[in-house]
């Protein structure tokens, strides 16, 4: 009988984006809920068995009662037999203390398993031939896994499936130079002698391309959080037959892209271009960060504020950076400006003339127009 398993992490509900305009900021927040539900219904159409949160469900342990509660509730949705969730680095469990957690079990279902310890749970009483072998975290920072325990842990050769759930960095995949994100390397993982293994932490799916040799998976964030993750938000659903061969399909899942975009532009056409390329309906939920280069003619040059004002209108949020543009000084403007025979005629007539001259006749123009101030 083959088992089916839906894999997410890092959604951080109850993340702020606090540099947003507050209609923008409450669309991400609200975003965030709105995937949680949507994974819960992919899972459901899918007819998962098992649905893993590897960590990070909330982006902080103060979060908002009822956003502890709404979470709760939209995960009690499952129709699967279980749901397991993982308290990651940034909703780690505080041990001894009534917490997010504690709040969270009042509002979530019976089949809705909050795993605190590093312990073998065994998932039989949900109609699951498996053991879980989890790393919860107990702090934001910690130069040691929480895995550890697990290559001595008895492993029940009596049950079907022996299942990792762990957060943290993994070496050669996650960014974490100064190794204080629970570090792990593939050997680590490799040698508990379990046959699968989900992770949390990194927002970045692992494998790429999964193969059938595979069973290590970071899940990578639901819903993008910002403009270092250049994807659309994903999940894992896994099967395993009755061999225990492992088949992984990566879905998308988010509401919300960020695209971080570096134009260069040299004439009307180039414009023209810029004013179309976010024209299509995919981008109408894209928070862009534009990067424009150039030196343009005054026409073009002119017509900037106006491309701006367009694209505004068909991404759903804009940074503009037009720093590194200047109009380009043409011989008419020189003439314009300065006599024949005067010494800054003769000179930036000059450098006019070749192109690879075109920052040093800017910087030449800008000096003899402060000058003359």
């Amino acid at each position: 009988m083959s088992l089916k398993i839906f894999c997410t992490s890092d959604l951080h509900l109850g993340m702020k984006f606090a540099n947003y305009p507050d209609n923008i900021r409450e669309s991400l927040v609200e975003a965030r809920f709105k995937t949680l539900e949507g994974l819960v219904e992919k899972a459901n159409k899918e007819k998962c068995d098992l649905f893993v949160m590897a960590g990070d469900l909330f982006d902080r342990i103060s979060v908002a009662r009822g956003d502890i509660a709404r979470a709760a509730q939209a995960l009690g949705e499952f129709q699967g037999q279980l749901v397991t969730v993982l308290p990651g680095n940034h909703d780690y469990i505080e041990p001894d203390k009534t917490n997010l957690w504690t709040y969270f079990d009042d509002h979530s279902g019976d089949h809705v398993l909050v795993i605190r310890e590093k312990r073998v749970f065994s998932l039989a009483s949900y109609n699951l031939d498996i053991n879980l072998y989890p790393g919860p975290c107990h702090a934001k920072h910690s130069s040691e896994n929480a895995i550890g325990w697990i290559r001595d842990a008895e492993k029940d050769a009596g049950v079907k499936h022996h299942i990792g759930i762990a957060h943290g960095s993994l070496e050669g995949f996650s960014p974490d130079f100064d190794k204080t994100y629970y570090p792990m390397t593939v050997d680590d993982l490799v040698g508990c002698g379990l046959d699968l293994w989900f992770l949390g932490h990194t927002h970045m799916q692992y494998p790429v391309t999964p193969g059938a040799m595979d069973n290590i998976f970071y899940a990578g964030t639901s819903e993008p959080d910002g403009f270092g993750c250049n994807h659309e938000g994903k999940a894992w659903i896994i099967e395993i037959d009755a061999d225990k061969n492992i088949a992984a399909r990566s879905i998308s899942t988010g509401t919300f892209s960020f695209l971080q975009d570096k134009i260069e532009v040299r004439t009307m056409d180039d414009i023209e271009a810029l004013r179309t390329r976010y024209s299509s309906s995919e981008f109408q939920k894209t928070l862009l960060r534009l990067k424009i280069r150039g030196r343009l003619p005054e026409e073009a040059y002119n017509s900037l504020a106006a491309v701006r004002e367009v694209i505004e209108k068909q991404v759903f949020f804009l940074y503009w950076n037009d720093s590194l543009i200047t109009r380009e000084i043409t011989p008419a403007d020189i003439n314009k400006m300065f006599s024949r025979d005067s010494f800054p005629h003769k000179l930036l007539m000059t450098l006019s003339k070749n192109e690879g001259d075109f920052e040093a006749l800017q910087e030449a123009y800008d000096l003899i127009n402060e000058v003359r101030k």
